[in-house]
């Protein structure tokens, strides 16, 4: 009897190790430039919109532009709250909608960012997906990473897309 828990205790940890090493995921990193505009509020800090416009790369070999518009509102702590869309383009001209969302310090920081609509094949295998990214400012310049769990499907997807040449 101890030796067949044993193995089934066994075959559980190999299949949980197996399970990891199977996990997916879609990374970009990119850069934009960000523009301001604000009201200085009497009490409560300030009430800004921005756009940025930017590049991007992903872990798949695919690559595009960007640009993003939303809100911030700085609270007199020092912290922010953000809310914005960002539209991605990429070299083949398929668009992807996203929605950040994010709060603290305006310089760095991290959030989550859901994308809402896409013309990527298989769309609405997309539509919802939450991802999380980081952010660092420099300057009027930004610097991202994102990191999204994806599955074999949506990995079959990315890369076609990435090796797609259209005309």
């Amino acid at each position: 009897m101890k030796k067949i828990l044993a193995t089934i205790l066994c075959l559980i940890f190999i299949s949980t190790l197996k399970s990891n090493d199977t996990e997916k995921e879609l990374n970009i990193t990119g850069s934009s430039k960000t523009t301001i505009k604000s009201f200085d509020l009497h009490k409560e800090g300030k009430f800004s919109s921005f756009s940025s416009e930017g590049t991007w790369t992903n872990n798949f070999g695919n690559y595009g532009r960007s640009k993003c518009m939303g809100v911030v509102r700085f609270l007199s702590n020092n912290n922010m709250e953000l809310n914005n869309m960002c539209e991605s383009i990429d070299k083949n001209q398929y668009k992807t909608w996203s929605l950040f969302k994010r709060s603290g310090p305006l310089d760095s920081g991290v959030g989550v960012y859901e994308i809402v609509d896409t013309t990527l094949p298989n769309r609405e295998l997309f539509i919802g997906m939450k991802c999380t990214y980081a952010i660092k400012y420099m300057d009027e310049i930004n610097f991202t990473k994102s990191k999204c769990k994806i599955t074999e499907k949506m990995e079959d997807i990315f890369q076609k897309v990435a090796n797609e040449i259209k005309d």
